[in-house]
């Protein structure tokens, strides 16, 4: 693929002719957003092919599909950890719990197949997603329960009795 290849306004199918007059992009979004996009997405996907998280940061990583979005709240008597895996089947999940952090890990796959007027486009990926979420001291993983339903994973680990007890409440008072 030649650089000139992934200039959004510059068409490769030109005649030679330079095409400057034409829009950059039809629905008048920035070209040199879109070339940064295609360019990340470009590396991105050279690097999973590692098996390796994304390298980057910021908002381009907040879709990154080997760290799958997870909540954790504080219940009162247990601590709820829900994790967003869509793609993934039950039996394909994992859940550990050792050195005070609890690890969830999938095997993802996805397949797509489009035919329309002449041409025929398959797709296929797999690849795992992982996250561990570090958990406070106290809490009772023997009692944990998990669920899932809909692509979302319900993890419910109950908290100890002295763990329970040991919360105390501080007044807040106008300053």
């Amino acid at each position: 693929m030649r650089v000139s290849e992934l200039i959004p306004w510059r068409s490769s199918r030109s005649s030679g002719s330079d095409r400057r007059d034409v829009p950059a992009r039809r629905d008048g979004g920035d070209p040199l957003g879109a070339l940064q996009s295609e360019i990340n997405r470009v590396f991105d996907s050279f690097w999973r092919g590692f098996d390796l998280p994304t390298l980057g940061g910021g908002a381009s990583d907040l879709g990154n599909e080997n760290l799958p979005r997870v909540d954790v709240r504080d219940t009162g008597p247990a601590i709820e950890v829900v994790a967003e895996l869509p793609g993934t089947e039950p039996g394909d999940i994992e859940v550990s719990f050792s050195d005070g952090a609890l690890t969830i890990r999938g095997e993802k796959t996805s397949e797509r197949e489009d035919q329309d007027s002449g041409y025929v486009l398959r797709e296929r990926s797999f690849g795992v997603i992982e996250r561990t979420v570090p958990l406070p001291d106290g809490i009772d993983f023997d009692s944990a329960q998990a669920s899932f339903r809909n692509g979302v994973l319900t993890i419910t680990i109950p908290k100890t009795a002295e763990a329970q007890s040991a919360v105390r409440r501080i007044p807040v008072q106008r300053g």
